[in-house]
């Protein structure tokens, strides 16, 4: 069998080496790892090997915490010492925005690395397979459908968040056709109230919902209980909270109470979450900030943090139920210079530029597919500022030549370490009008 040392890890999460001068990519190993594999896949310009054996093991290679850590497809690089995960997320930020952007690396700051890099997640998304009467709950094996069972504690997942499991475990078990519940999506609140989301994949959805609304009087650890079956507009309360809730400093120094819904997207790390405000904060007081523009706004977790110090700000945002709670968190917060649309940010941004308004800053946080559209379309809100956030470098230097090639030039990039143990990298990118 071949013997590989490994240079660096990759995008994706496995670490690259050559073998015979073909680039190839080994699964849970570490930069230094000379390791003996397996080829699992042979294409023409790249394979694919499994670790059989480390014959030498780097001096960043460390013990796993999660005993299910190279099965279960959470983690990725738990055997990689904290610091050296950090330098890989710098150098993978670093190349992808070279070759996709030509961003040079001057512009890239050092990330910002996580308070916590075990417990972080305030969100995840349980799978569920039923077989021979028992239901393993956790989550897909790597490059499979099949269910790792995590018993119940995910190392990654909060405090609160895994004390709720088993919970989740006695409703499923106790339920007349749970193979019908594929998922169950937890997330908690900052004061650790938890809420769990079934999916439902059956026929009978009131059988369910009768069945959740039976066991939440004696579900202690779960503070909200929702259902949804088939497409997202099939959400549905059950019973206990209807939304959760976390704090946000503002740009004025004060704190702000944000709501969330089940269904609906909230960053996973509350501590880097507030990280990313306060960068946001900074670049806003140094750039003109009276009306800011804020497109895929959510619940208005960025830009109602900056209304305290604008004069406007307009949010747009196509899942109609996050624009309700940011027009709610900004009444509560008496924000009443933030205003909120339910509108898809493409459809946005060509009537903003049909009614030749202009905005003094654009902040814009698309889901992990970027905006290929959008960001060809920026220049025409008549910003002098963009601040872009993304959870995906490759769709980021992509929507950045876009942008460049429209006017702008990149001033700052901050990386910003958001998901610990895993390839994942959250980033801000300044650009400024030419």
């Amino acid at each position: 069998m071949p013997e590989i040392l490994i240079d660096r890890l990759a995008f994706g999460g496995s670490g690259f080496g050559r073998l015979d001068g073909k680039a190839c990519f080994v699964p849970f190993t570490t930069p230094g790892d000379r390791v003996r594999i397996s080829i699992e896949k042979d294409k023409k310009s790249y394979c694919v090997g499994i670790a059989d054996e480390i014959l030498s093991s780097s001096p960043q290679r460390i013990l796993p915490q999660c005993p299910f850590f190279g099965s279960c497809g959470g983690c990725n690089w738990q055997q990689v010492e904290y610091a050296e995960q950090c330098k890989q997320k710098d150098n993978i930020l670093a190349e992808t925005l070279w070759r996709g952007a030509r961003i040079d690396r001057e512009y890239i700051k050092p990330i910002l690395n996580s308070p916590k890099l075990y417990e972080y997640r305030q969100r995840i998304q349980l799978k569920a397979h039923y077989s021979n009467g028992r239901t393993a709950l956790g989550f897909n094996r790597r490059s499979s459908h099949n269910v790792v069972d995590i018993g119940n504690r995910c190392a990654i997942a909060s405090e609160s968040l895994n004390a709720a499991i088993p919970s989740v475990r006695e409703i499923i078990a106790s339920f007349s056709d749970p193979a019908k519940i594929p998922q169950v999506d937890l997330s908690s609140s900052s004061d650790g109230s938890v809420s769990a989301l079934f999916h439902y994949a059956g026929n009978s959805p009131e059988q369910l919902a009768t069945h959740l609304r039976k066991e939440s009087y004696s579900s202690a650890r779960l503070h909200s209980i929702s259902m949804q079956s088939g497409r997202k507009n099939n959400y549905r309360h059950i019973a206990g909270l209807q939304y959760l809730n976390y704090s946000v400093p503002s740009a004025n120094g004060k704190s702000l109470d944000l709501y969330y819904s089940p269904d609906g997207f909230s960053q996973v790390n509350f501590a880097q979450n507030i990280a990313l405000i306060e960068i946001l904060t900074k670049i806003c007081k140094s750039v003109p900030h009276n009306s800011i523009l804020d497109l895929y706004c959510g619940n208005g977790n960025f830009s109602l943090p900056l209304a305290c110090i604008a004069e406007e700000v307009t949010g747009y945002e196509y899942f109609d139920k996050s624009i309700q709670l940011a027009k709610y968190n900004a009444s509560i917060n008496t924000l009443s210079n933030a205003k909120y649309f339910a509108l898809d940010s493409e459809v946005a941004v060509n009537q903003i530029a049909t009614q030749k308004k202009c905005f003094d800053l654009v902040i814009i946080d698309p889901p992990r597919i970027g905006a290929d559209i959008v960001s060809k379309k920026l220049h025409k809100t008549g910003a002098s500022n963009l601040i872009y956030i993304s959870c995906d470098p490759l769709t980021l230097s992509r929507d950045i030549l876009h942008i460049k090639e429209s006017g702008f030039e990149v001033a700052l990039v901050q990386p910003v370490d958001m998901f610990p143990q895993t390839y994942h990298i959250e980033s801000l990118v300044l650009l400024k009008a030419l």
